[in-house]
């Protein structure tokens, strides 16, 4: 009798044993499926902001190719009293111009950097300026691209390419790290050009910032 007794109380330990077992591999189990799932969603996050900064990217890029059809249409119209005086120059323009189109930058920089040393007199010389801090800017080359877009506002404070510029030196500033500069020149742009694109990006760089 004691015998099975015995038997029995150790197969109820067993079971209990087991029983506790179980719990503890499917609280496990649940704790492991718990962090994978975490960690995708924070995977997901990730890529999350990934897109949002290159969607900020390409609304920078999309004011520059809303640009480009005027860009293009002023120099079919022009006649050989507007600046480009010869056909050497409206090509090397028209050249350098269809670089920075087709995203090729370092090639624009080097071809506009040509441009603007030979053809120095040319009423085109802000827009080639401004184009060739762009492909700075395209390439990283921040400092480079800010003293640029800077020099465009002192040198051609009636240029078409102010408003463009001073958004792209906040964006300058904003990539350097200057962030209280470009919050304060966002808030400039703003003021001084309010409905504009350039305006309505500079806003929402704002709203990102805070």
């Amino acid at each position: 009798m004691d015998r099975l007794i015995k038997l029995y109380l150790c197969s109820v330990f067993l079971v209990l044993i087991y029983s506790c077992s179980s719990t503890e591999i499917e609280e496990a189990a649940i704790m492991v499926a718990e962090e994978k799932t975490i960690d995708k969603n924070q995977d997901f996050i990730s890529e999350i902001a990934k897109l949002e900064k290159k969607n900020k990217f390409f609304e920078e890029e999309i004011l520059i190719i809303k640009n480009q059809l005027s860009e293009i249409k002023s120099l079919i119209s022009e006649d050989n009293n507007t600046g480009l005086t010869n056909d050497s120059e409206r090509q090397a323009y028209q050249e350098s111009f269809d670089l920075i189109r087709k995203g090729d930058y370092q090639a624009a920089q080097i071809s506009f950097t040509s441009y603007i040393k030979t053809y120095q007199n040319s009423d085109f010389i802000d827009d080639a300026k401004f184009w060739l801090a762009q492909s700075m800017y395209s390439q990283g080359e921040y400092i480079l691209a800010l003293e640029l877009f800077e020099a465009i506002q002192r040198e051609y404070p009636n240029s078409e390419k102010i408003m463009e510029s001073v958004l792209k030196a906040g964006f300058c500033h904003f990539e350097l790290g200057n962030i209280d500069k470009s919050m304060e020149i966002f808030s400039q742009i703003i003021a001084d050009y309010p409905n504009s694109s350039v305006a309505r990006l500079a806003s929402e760089k704002l709203d990102a910032i805070n």
